[in-house]
């Protein structure tokens, strides 16, 4: 009597009927795709559907996906270094990256709607005349600093001249971040 009830290790198992209807309603939208019916796009909001519709969890999702792959033979104990030899250093099979990810992928689809994901280069210039960092995202820059930002600086048009050709001298849109302030949240 001494034992207590996991409610959400119940929820999350996962059994072969669970990994049955999975695997048909993969096929169904691998077939949709194949035939040019269904985008990625909506690939990834028929999985979310299906995820809702079923109550299924991000980790019940993660296992029975484990589960499937296993059953085709793929062997998922190597998956965090074939990872890493991609480059994929910072993803791992621990529980504990899993609910990094969970967490992650919650925030990005509440906030879907406005939200994008961009890789941005950041280079910094600190001579006698700025202290600043350029953040360089295609066709946009924006230089921030925590005092006022020197235009008429030598080494900063510089490189504003050499990245803008590697932007086939197309217009670049300049923001200026000047008396920056930081806090820690």
């Amino acid at each position: 009597m001494d034992k207590i009830i996991d409610f959400n290790e119940l929820k999350n198992r996962v059994n072969d009927k669970d990994v049955d209807q999975f695997e048909s309603y993969i096929y169904s939208l691998y077939y949709k795709a194949a035939e040019g019916k269904l985008s990625m796009a909506d690939f990834s909001n028929q999985l979310t559907e299906y995820m809702v519709q079923n109550n299924i969890s991000q980790d019940k999702f993660l296992k029975m996906q484990t589960k499937l792959m296993e059953r085709y033979g793929i062997d998922t104990t190597g998956f965090e270094e074939q990872l890493k030899s991609l480059g994929l250093n910072n993803i791992s099979t621990d529980p504990k990256d899993y609910e990094k990810v969970r967490r992650t992928l919650g925030f990005q689809e509440k906030y879907k709607d406005r939200l994008k994901v961009k890789g941005a280069t950041e280079y910094t210039i600190n001579n006698d005349k700025n202290n600043l960092t350029i953040l360089l995202d295609e066709h946009n820059v924006i230089l921030k600093s925590p005092g006022k930002i020197d235009l008429a600086d030598n080494e900063l048009n510089e490189f504003l001249c050499s990245y803008k050709k590697t932007v086939e001298n197309d217009v670049l849109k300049i923001s200026l971040c000047e008396d920056t302030r930081e806090y820690d949240y």
